[in-house]
């Protein structure tokens, strides 16, 4: 289930292929439905959700401390020690906004030169 992703380096970036033949649905386990009678106990449920909460988790710590690493150092200088993971995705945030905008500005020159040629 999970050997596609443990197989990465750490820190490694994620593509779609790393993601093609894993088993989402075994990650992600669904309560039955009304009517159906359940012979397993509250405890049993409570082990496999506790799990897969904790695999959630850790994906989403680790997907923040890529984010992290990507981030310019002049924006990781910006805050004064230990970036909390709030601070790392409002960094982000601002840092693609100006990538966005960035993009933008370019396009807009390139019409420019575009239409000034003709």
């Amino acid at each position: 289930m999970d050997e596609g992703i443990s197989r990465l380096p750490e820190r490694q970036l994620l593509e779609h292929r790393d993601f093609i033949g894993l088993d989402y649905p075994a990650l992600y386990m669904c309560k039955p439905k009304r009517g159906v009678k359940r012979d397993d106990s509250k405890e049993t449920y409570k082990l496999p959700h506790r799990l897969i909460e904790k695999k959630r988790r850790d994906r989403i710590n680790e997907c923040i401390a890529q984010l992290k690493d990507l981030l310019p150092e002049h924006l990781k200088l910006t805050t004064l020690g230990h970036l909390e993971k709030a601070v790392v995705l409002e960094l982000t945030l601002k840092h693609l906004k100006a990538l966005t905008a960035l993009t933008e500005q370019q396009h807009q020159k390139i019409i420019a030169l575009q239409n000034g040629e003709r």
